[in-house]
Formats: C-alpha cells, structure tokens, sequence
C-alpha cells in the first residue's frame, strides 16, 4: 500500500484548518451582526420611547395615550377667565372654556344649534377658531346659521335613530319633534326629515378630526339622537345634554344616561338643565371638571364686581 507524501497531508490539513476557520469566522459574524442588531433595535425603542412622551400640562397632568392627536392643545395657555364673556343661555359656554380653553381649532358637533350667537353654545368655541356641524331642523335658524358660522357645515335637518320624516312642533327654541299620531292639520307644525348621527359623522366629520364636543339640545328627542351614535368610530371628548323635560327643571336624564355609560363615558357636572360627560379614555379631562364649580363662583363675582362699579 502506498503511502501519501507529507507535503500531501500537510496541504490536505491545512486545507480543512482553512475552511473550518472559514466556517468559525463566517458563525462569529452572524453572532456579531445579531448582537448588532439586537443593540440597534433596543437603541430604537428607547428613542422612541422619549419621543412619545406627551408633554405636561400647566396642572401637570399627563394626557393618556389613547389620544390619537393632540397637536390642537396649547401646553403653555393658561387659564384666564377675568375677560370672559358669555353667549350661552345657562354659562355652557363657560363650563367648555374651563375644559378646552387650551385647545386650538377643535371640532364641535351642536345637534340643536338654534341661533348662531343668541344663547349659542358654540359661539365661543367658534370664536376661539373652533370649527364643526350645526345640525338644526328650523329653516330660518339655518338660514342665519349658513350666514354666521361660513366655517362650519350647516344641516336643516334633525337627528334622531333612523332615517325619517317627524313632525316639529314649531316653539322658537323650544321647538321640539312629536309623535305623528299628535299632529294637528290647523297646528302650527313643519315636517322635518332626520339622520341618525353615525350617517351624519359619517358622511361629514373630515376623515381622522377628532371631535373634542357634541352639544344635544333636542327637547325631548335626546334618547333617540343618542341611539343614533357610532361611539366605536366617533368619539367626542365631552357631551353637553339638556336633562330636563321641556320648559321644566324636572330631570329626565334617566330615559338615555346609561347609552353613555354604557359606551364609556362618566359624569362629569351638572349646572341648571345641562350635565356634562366625558371620555374616561382621555385621563385629563375628570380633573378639568373638578374645579367648574369654582370658575363660576368666580365669573359671577367678576361680574358682580363690574355691576358695581358701573353703578357708582
């Protein structure tokens, strides 16, 4: 039997040194660009961790993170209510000025807008370049609303669960819808056809607006509006809602409040006919209600303060 030369063996051998080196190097490598990769991405969450941090706000409350966009807030504004002046019938406007007076171009949706500046909800938050949807079924209230609010989109109609056509009793700003099985031929009444609010939003809430307030001052019809609601796909902040009956302070909030409990939202304040609701998704808003009471105590002071003056 022949024997392999020497120098064979030795190429031979360094030959297999050479690839299993080849093979160490090429599995030191993948190692070196796992733990490099690994190191960049851990890099990158945690930049982008300090990045999402929301900024704080003058009562160093942090805003939660369910908020899809708050580029609108102002986080140094504070409040100021010294020179504040009211077009809203019970200070509703007031109330809304203590929860939003931080916000810029925020969205409304007054669903019994009535008229644009005479006991106006949404005047000041239009004022205050604010923007949104009146929905009011009188004719002559949105001819002045389509005059006044050129920002905002004006609907005659009304709002209630479905699609319809309802009879409105004609009462100034108490007009309010009644049942069919009511109407008079000789009674002063209009026909009126109403949208649920989903098919409303849908079709006229920009694509990706955030709705920071929906205003429902519909004597009597507020069940029915809200049944009409897609709270999954639109969600505002903060609901204002008459909870008396009619011309009354007899309270009827009991016919409609769980849909909104139902669908997330707490009780916020209550201030002659109106309570308000917020979204217990958006953290700082309970603590924006904690103080209303104070703030008009202290309008009214104001006010009073002036009177007096004016007197002497």
């Amino acid at each position: 039997m022949e024997k392999i030369p020497f120098k064979m063996v030795k190429i031979q051998k360094n030959k297999y040194q050479k690839k299993q080196e080849r093979r160490e190097f090429i599995i030191k490598l993948v190692i070196f660009i796992i733990i490099l990769f690994i190191i960049c991405l851990l890099l990158i969450l945690k930049v982008k961790k300090i990045f999402k941090k929301k900024p704080k706000m003058n009562n160093k409350i942090d805003i939660n993170n369910n908020i899809n966009n708050n580029n609108n807030i102002d986080y140094n504004k504070k409040l100021d209510i010294s020179n504040f002046v009211t077009y809203a019938q019970y200070l509703e406007d007031l109330i809304l000025y203590c929860v939003f007076y931080d916000v810029d171009n925020g969205f409304y949706i007054d669903v019994g807008a009535n008229d644009p500046e005479y006991n106006s909800v949404t005047k000041t938050l239009y004022l205050m370049g604010w923007h949104g949807i009146n929905i009011e079924p009188l004719p002559d209230m949105h001819q002045k609303l389509s005059k006044d609010r050129i920002r905002d989109i004006n609907l005659n109609i009304g709002a209630s669960e479905k699609e319809d056509t309802l009879v409105l009793r004609l009462d100034g700003d108490c007009s309010s819808i009644i049942d069919k099985k009511y109407y008079r031929i000789n009674g002063n009444t209009i026909n009126i056809t109403v949208y649920p609010l989903s098919k409303i939003c849908k079709e006229y809430v920009p694509k990706n607006e955030e709705i920071q307030f929906c205003k429902i001052d519909v004597e009597n019809h507020e069940k029915s509006a809200l049944l009409g609601f897609d709270f999954q796909n639109y969600r505002p902040k903060v609901f204002c809602i008459e909870s008396t009956k009619p011309g009354s302070l007899i309270p009827d909030y009991q016919e409609w409040e769980y849909i909104l409990f139902q669908n997330g939202y707490a009780f916020g304040f209550e201030y002659v006919v109106n309570r308000f609701y917020y979204d217990t998704k958006v953290d700082y808003l309970s603590n924006r209600f904690l103080n209303i009471e104070k703030y008009i105590k202290e309008y009214n002071e104001t006010l009073k303060r002036k009177s007096d003056m004016h007197s002497e």
